[in-house]
């Protein structure tokens, strides 16, 4: 299963090339760049992040969101989560959360504001428990 980014410019073989004629390694996985984080906000310094185009409904994903900053220490905080597209249209992610792992949280619907999006990245599927 691959995401579809028509905004990314890597090439087919799987490195981004550097504007100092080195490059870079990074490898795709389903098409989408596992480059860090800081490397998103130098290609991008308003903060955002280079999202695809679109996304397979039913693709397992995980997405991180940038929570604001923590009042007491001034840091940043983010929020995880993980579960299947429902929908996606550039601007909206609609993603049925899954259930945490040891039953406290209910799979739930969640709608994220793709300005909110730090890093978005596919994930296996959970192994079924051991019996």
């Amino acid at each position: 299963m691959a995401f579809v980014n028509d905004r990314h410019d890597s090439p087919a073989s799987g490195t981004t090339p550097h504007p100092e004629g080195t490059h870079n390694d990074t490898p795709q996985v389903s098409g989408v760049s596992q480059s860090s984080h800081a490397e998103n906000a130098a290609a991008h310094p308003n903060g955002s992040v280079r999202l695809p185009v679109t996304i397979p409904v039913g693709a397992r994903i995980v997405v991180r969101t940038d929570d604001g900053a923590d009042e007491r220490t001034g840091r940043r905080t983010y929020r995880d989560f993980v579960g299947h597209v429902l929908s996606w249209d550039g601007a909206t992610l609609e993603l049925e959360r899954d259930a945490s792992a040891n039953g406290r949280r209910p799979a739930e619907h969640v709608t994220i504001d793709a300005s909110s999006i730090v890093r978005l990245k596919p994930v296996p599927e959970r192994r079924l428990p051991r019996r």
